[in-house]
Order: C-alpha cells, then sequence, then structure tokens
C-alpha cells in the first residue's frame, strides 16, 4: 500500500526551548559535500532548537597530535569553523563544542595515548588550546571505545578516567565544558568506563542509544527501540530503556545523562519477500540513500522522501519503534511520534535532556512536509510535555 506520512498537529506548532533540560545537536562537517538536496552546512543548523551544537569529529594521531579533516587548520582557520563560531552573534547563550573521536576515528591511537602519562599531558594540552583558540566552549570526547576495538588495551578504563580528570582540570577553571558521547551494554560499559569516576568530572554523559540492530547481525532489526523488539532475543538488553539502566545502576547521576536520538534508520535487503518484519532474514545493507550515501543507513529525510515518492508499507509499533518495507529493501528508524515518546521518557527519568545524531540526517529543510527537523522538535516537545 503507499504509505502515507503523517505530520502530528503539535509538530506544526512553534517549539519552545527545552525549558530547563539540554539540546545538545550534532552535526557531521562533511555534510557539506553531500549532493543536491543533502548538502547541508553551518548555515542550515537548527540553533534556535539546540542548547549545544557540536561540531564532529577533531582527530588525533598516535603522539596526541590533532589531526584533521583537510579543509580543517589547526587553530580553527577554516571558514566551516569560523563560521560555526560566529553563531554566538545571533545566539549568544548556544554553546559550541568540538568532539574529538568518532567510530572512524578507532581505539588505537585514544589507547597509546591516554595510557602515556606524557603523551596524555601532551594530548589534553592541545585539546584545551585548539579549544580555546578556536572559540569552542568545551569539548565532547567520542572515543569509540576503551577496550575495545583493535589496537585497545585492558588499562584503557582507567585511561579514561585519566583524561577525563585531566581534561576537566584545565577547563573547568576556563569555564568550558566537557562532556562525553558513550556506548549503553553492560558488556561495553563494563570493560571501557569505570562510571562513578568518569561521572565527578563531566558535565554531560550522552547516551548513544542507537545503533542496536545492523547488518552484523544475520536478521533485521530496528536502529533504536525503546522498550525492545519481541522478535529479538536480545531485546531485554538492546533497548533504549535497558541502555539508561546500565548506567544508572553503575552509578551515572541520572541530572548528567543525556538520551541520544537517532535522525536516520538502520536499514537491510532482505533475504526473500517471505517475512518483512523484524527478525527477517537479511543478505547485507540496504541500498545506499540517494543523498548520503552509506549502504545500511538512511537519513530521515531519504527515508520519508522513499514513502513518498514510491509504494512502502510502513509498521509503527506505538512509543516504541517503526519500520518500513519496500520489496526487498527494508529500514527500521524512528519517526516523530516515536521521538516525541523517547523526549517524554527522558523527562520521567529525570534526565539532563536529549540528544540528537545528528542535524544534518533529520528533514531539515522540510523536504517532507512544512516541518523542518521534524525529529529534532519532537524530542523536544516530548521533554517539555511533562
Amino acid at each position: 500500500m503507499k504509505a502515507v506520512v503523517i505530520i502530528l498537529g503539535f509538530m506544526l506548532c512553534a517549539v519552545p526551548a527545552l525549558g530547563d533540560g539540554v539540546s545538545i545537536c550534532y552535526w557531521g562537517a562533511w555534510a557539506n559535500y553531500r549532493p543536491e538536496l543533502g548538502a547541508y552546512g553551518v548555515s542550515d543548523l537548527p540553533a534556535d532548537l539546540c542548547t549545544h551544537l557540536v561540531y564532529s569529529f577533531i582527530g588525533l594521531d598516535g603522539e596526541g597530535n590533532l589531526t584533521l579533516a583537510e579543509e580543517i587548520d589547526v587553530g580553527g582557520k577554516s571558514s566551516y569553523i569560523k563560521d560555526f563560531i560566529k553563531l554566538r552573534e545571533t545566539y549568544p547563550k548556544l554553546k559550541l563544542i568540538v568532539a574529538v573521536g568518532g567510530y572512524n576515528e578507532g581505539s588505537a591511537d585514544f589507547s597509546k595515548v591516554c595510557n602515556n602519562d606524557t603523551l596524555r599531558a601532551y594530548f589534553v594540552s592541545n585539546l584545551v588550546q585548539f579549544v580555546e583558540e578556536s572559540g569552542f566552549d568545551g569539548l565532547d570526547l567520542d572515543w569509540e571505545y576503551p577496550g575495545q576495538r583493535e589496537g585497545s588495551q585492558e588499562s584503557d578504563k582507567q585511561a579514561f578516567v585519566d583524561l577525563v580528570r585531566d581534561l576537566k582540570e584545565q577547563l573547568g577553571p576556563k569555564g568550558l565544558e566537557l562532556m562525553a558521547a558513550v556506548p549503553i551494554t553492560q558488556w561495553a560499559v563494563g570493560i571501557g568506563y569505570d562510571v562513578a569516576n568518569i561521572s565527578k568530572h563531566l558535565d554531560y554523559i550522552s547516551l548513544m542509544t542507537y545503533d542496536m540492530h545492523g547488518t552484523w547481525e544475520n536478521v533485521t532489526g530496528s536502529n533504536a527501540p525503546l522498550y525492545g523488539q519481541l522478535t529479538d532475543p536480545a531485546g531485554d538488553v538492546l533497548n533504549v530503556q535497558a541502555g539508561l539502566n546500565v548506567w544508572l545502576t553503575n552509578g551515572a547521576p541520572a541530572s548528567k545523562l543525556v538520551l541520544g536520538l537517532p535522525s536516520y534508520g538502520k536499514s537491510f535487503t532482505l533475504a526473500s519477500l517471505e517475512h518483512a518484519g523484524t527478525g527477517a532474514a537479511h543478505a547485507g545493507g540496504g541500498a545506499p540513500g540517494p543523498y548520503t550515501g552509506e549502504t545500511g543507513t538512511l537519513a530521515y529525510y531519504e527515508i520519508c522522501l522513499a514513502q513518498q515518492q514510491s509504494s512502502w508499507n510502513v509498521t509503527v509499533v506505538k512509543d516504541n519503534y517503526a519500520f518500513a518495507s519496500s520489496g526487498l529493501q527494508w529500514v527500521g528508524y524512528d519517526d516523530p511520534s516515536i521521538t516525541f515518546a523517547k523526549g517524554r521518557f527522558a523527562k520521567q527519568n529525570k534526565l539532563a535532556g536529549v540528544m540528537y545524531w545528528a542535524t544534518d540526517l533529520d528533514d531539515f529543510a522540510g523536504y517532507c512536509s512544512r516541518v523542518t527537523y521534524p525529529i529534532i522538535k519532537a524530542g523536544i516537545k516530548g521533554f517539555n510535555s511533562l
């Protein structure tokens, strides 16, 4: 059947700020280079919807030097960073943050540098200098992940504590913020995170409550179910509620935790047309989106545009997750109604606020309706609904 995209009435209203919460919005700077409708730069950022905007990413080498995308010079001399920092002129209360790391950065260089006192001190000095000279208001640590992936060490758990402590000692007195993005399974947290000790030094801890299912598994699964999937044997572990509980039970204060909300979906190519729900056999990642170009991942605007342009069967499991299929193409994602429920869930659990990955993946121009940024606005509406 033809999918009908329904924009809830509350999405058409003006969206207030998050009230007493934070709205942390990540931007992948590489979105500048996407083709046609997907091209997304500083002028597109929803500064009025975010308390924090996060520039992603800078990196490091094995000696503690900062490594930057070729269009960025150390010291923030690129036009992208300059334009990013200029947002403060229009939005003086907006916090402008730079993130170091990311999944593609890996763990090996973090591990080498942070386990060595001399290299770590040099790395910390470089980071603090970069934050100050570029004009950022703080730093986001995105080491993916301590104790995991190639090049990691068992001592990474303590090394991450040391890194966070050393950075806070230098950033704190300058009035600069320090936050971190973290995984949410007990296995990952147990290996890499001394929750009680890092919580002392971090202003915010952003929970990466997404990427719970993907092509590394044998069957389809939605990206970020709030309460789990009946067809998922790990459904009691791989869901937003369980991930939050991992951090709370390990000693993180709710007042520092920020709930991650995805504005993208995980896609698959089904093995056959016989089964097109969650838990269906697949033959690999879904076809790349026309603008993001990544196998197995679709931006929300690519999902809603596809549903407008061709026939998709859409299933929304109320306040939990959604998925859609067309032929052999399948995608699991969050629509605005689910994002609203998650924002409300964050407030119910007295969290600091919500976080979005990423602004450039939402329907930022309102291609599918009259509403721009429907995912971000839904999360804010949900948080403010209590």
